[in-house]
């Protein structure tokens, strides 16, 4: 049940997070910051999902947050 909740907060959590650095954008921006984060969540959300499902749901709600605050 915590699963469910915790995937309708990614969304809002995400869009939070760029409002809430919409001034620091230019600094985070410049280096590639989010691809190196993105890919390491996705493959540690990947291996984790088959050993620690609980592990692995964080990894990939993380995962998602980092997603849409990159592309906010």
């Amino acid at each position: 049940m915590i699963e469910y909740l915790s995937l309708i907060l990614t969304i809002p959590l995400g869009l939070a997070f760029a409002k809430l650095t919409k001034d620091e954008k230019e600094i985070y921006s410049r280096v590639q910051y989010f691809p190196v984060i993105l890919l390491g969540l996705a493959v540690l959300s990947a291996v984790f999902l088959t050993l620690d499902r609980a592990v692995g749901f964080s990894l990939m709600f993380m995962f998602l947050t980092t997603l849409v605050w990159s592309k906010a």
